[in-house]
């Protein structure tokens, strides 16, 4: 993931004027108190409230200082979705549209453009911020169905503040961009029947999103467990602080702020018994920067999902996409797998996806146009039976149709394999290419598919697949894109699995100019129909620049038997080129006409097609048109 450096951003460093304490909201809507910062002499002295009506939000300006529109910005956190609005440019005052030096004082009401992610019922966080002074000077929010406003600073004496007693003695320090210090503390000497076994925490901290983790835990319970407290303290910004409570000895718990980018983090797991005493605590220390802490300990279960295998598939062409294969171990524990295709470059094309089989693909991910070279992470997680995260991967690649280095390789005994294959180039005017294969070890085979993409160009390209074990895919050809002839082309036949893994692939480069890429094999096979006769007749009117052929041939072995098709490739004119087919297994006058290109070399290539659609035999010659020596 891609984060900021520490510096200061329209949320990060926000304090709360709020005397002694604050309400934060936490899972399920229970609150916690949290200490909060003195307030800055140069913030502004105001009466604000905030009402919400279905999905709309108004924010009223009931007294105090007059503001100006574009120094503040209204944060809006729903259960899931964080939004950031400025005054100056995403609503009206009093019914107009706002600019940035509007002003909005005593009387003014403010309303956002578009309605806000949340409606009367939901829970719901509002923040007022002004931002010259970074200070918070109204929040309103709702849990459990009650409404709490808490006003800014009022022309009162300043407040004396004061800190709630820690609850435990443990400290961390920080000395680089992620630092980490774990301190296992207790009030008492934990009870041996209650102890933390283990902590993983993964840092989540994304530009657009925020600040963000995700802190799993597995805990020994004894008879005086009750439940697992995990406190995320925000050092540098207070009001950040959220707690939450589970009942789980074996769980997880997250935290999404929408700020706090860069900022020092001491995150503590406490074991409580039924009166709040701590049984026994972990505390890792971070900077909420996208990285993932030194000191996790990972969570001791034998039996846990793991990764077995994993590899990520580029099939980017236009733009960027991905598909990952894995293997997981233990599946009978296994909850889910996730994969976030993050793009370090352009994060909205960043995307997560599941799957729940224990061997498989998830396939699916496609980014716009644009995306292609750009740098992407595929963070792989695993999740056990109690919807813990168990074990994590990441796998960096360059979206531009190469596999990274690294691929496990998840064939198995069993796996379906190619047992030949033909790339044709049949290019003669435009790119013209067809794959043709066979497989071995059916019981497993689930399809075939075809990659072809225009290294030169970003266009006539293509993803083409079968679901015949032997068979000829002939889909590409860049009839309707001039200028392909003579291009190169990166081409892939890769051979899929029933559970969609890539087991088998042959990959090729090559020019579009009719001459086959090496490393073709042969697909006839006892019972294919060949050639037992062919002859090609020179038949041009050199006179009247006419070009004329005749064919005559004849197969054998004709139970297979499907067609006949000639091609006849015009070198110093491609535009005269062309094909003629028949499905006879004996012809006498197979004629090619053209009215122009006598004096031209023609390669000509009589081919014998299967009923799959695969050429089994071939007559290759070439000749000058009107020398009568074909």
């Amino acid at each position: 993931m891609q984060v900021a450096s520490r510096a200061q951003s329209e949320t990060v460093g926000m304090v709360l004027l709020l005397g002694l304490v604050v309400v934060v909201v936490t899972v399920g809507g229970v609150a916690a108190l949290a200490a909060v910062d003195d307030y800055r002499d140069d913030a502004p002295l105001v009466e604000l409230d905030v009402t919400v009506d279905e999905s709309n939000l108004t924010l009223a300006h009931r007294a105090g200082d007059t503001l100006r529109a574009g120094d503040v910005a209204v944060i809006t956190r729903s259960e899931d979705t964080t939004t950031r609005y400025s005054l100056g440019t995403d609503g009206d005052i009093n019914g107009r549209a706002a600019t940035t030096e509007s002003l909005f004082g005593p009387g003014d009401s403010w309303r956002p453009a578009a309605p806000v992610g949340f409606d009367g019922s939901d829970p719901y966080l509002v923040l007022v911020v002004h931002e010259p002074s970074n200070t918070v000077i109204h929040r309103a929010e709702r849990t459990l169905g009650a409404v709490t406003e808490t006003p800014g600073p009022a022309p009162t004496p300043r407040p004396t503040t004061t800190s709630p007693q820690a609850t435990t003695t443990s400290t961390a320090t920080t000395t680089s961009t992620t630092a980490t210090t774990t301190t296992a503390t207790t009030t008492s000497t934990p009870p041996e029947s209650t102890a933390i076994n283990g902590v993983h925490v993964e840092d989540r901290t994304t530009d657009s999103g925020g600040a963000g983790y995700r802190v799993d835990y597995d805990v020994a319970a004894g008879p005086d467990f009750d439940r697992v407290r995990v406190t995320f303290e925000n050092l540098d910004s207070s009001w950040a602080t959220q707690t939450v409570t589970e009942t789980n000895a074996r769980g997880f718990a997250t935290y999404d702020i929408g700020a706090g980018v860069g900022d020092r983090y001491r995150i503590t797991v406490a074991a409580l018994d039924a009166g709040g005493n701590v049984l026994d605590s972990r505390t890792i220390s971070d900077v909420a920067d996208g990285d993932n802490p030194d000191a996790n300990t990972g969570l001791p279960e034998s039996n846990d999902p793991k990764i077995r295998g994993a590899a990520l598939i580029d099939l980017t062409q236009e733009g960027a996409a991905y598909e990952l294969n894995y293997n997981v171990t233990n599946a009978s524990n296994l909850s889910e797998i996730r994969v976030e295709f993050d793009n370090l470059d352009a994060p909205s094309a960043t995307a997560e996806l599941s799957g729940t089989a224990p061997r498989g693909t998830i396939a699916g991910y496609s980014a716009y146009d644009g995306t292609e070279g750009d740098d992407y992470e595929a963070v792989i997680r695993v999740f056990d039976e109690d919807g813990v995260l168990v074990d994590r991967r990441v796998i960096s690649d360059v979206a531009d149709g190469v596999d990274p280095a690294g691929n496990d390789d998840l064939t198995r005994a069993s796996s379906p394999s190619f047992a030949g294959t033909i790339i044709d180039d049949l290019s003669m005017t435009q790119a013209d290419y067809e794959a043709s294969y066979n497989v071995t070890d059916w019981a497993e085979f689930g399809r075939v598919r075809l990659w072809v993409s225009n290294v030169d160009a970003s266009y006539a390209e293509g993803i083409y697949e079968s679901p015949d074990p032997r068979h000829t895919i002939e889909d590409f050809a860049a009839e309707d894109n001039g200028g392909t002839f003579g291009m190169t082309y990166h081409i892939r036949l890769q051979l899929l699995d029933a559970d969609g893994v890539v087991v088998d692939e042959r990959i090729v480069t090559d020019d579009a100019d009719w001459t086959d890429p090496s490393g073709n094999d042969g697909l006839s096979r006892a019972g294919s129909p060949a050639l037992d006769s062919v002859s090609v007749s020179d038949k041009s009117n050199t006179n009247q620049n006419q070009v004329r052929y005749r064919v005559d041939y004849e197969v054998v072995e004709t139970s297979e038997f499907a067609e006949v098709e000639v091609y006849f490739r015009n070198r110093q004119q491609p535009q005269a080129s062309g094909v003629v087919r028949s499905a006879a297994t004996s012809e006498n006058n197979l004629e090619y006409t053209e009215t122009y290109g006598t004096g031209n070399t023609y390669d000509i290539e009589v081919r014998v097609v299967d009923d799959d659609g695969i050429v089994v035999d071939r007559y290759v010659l070439s000749d000058i048109a009107g020398d009568k020596n074909a």
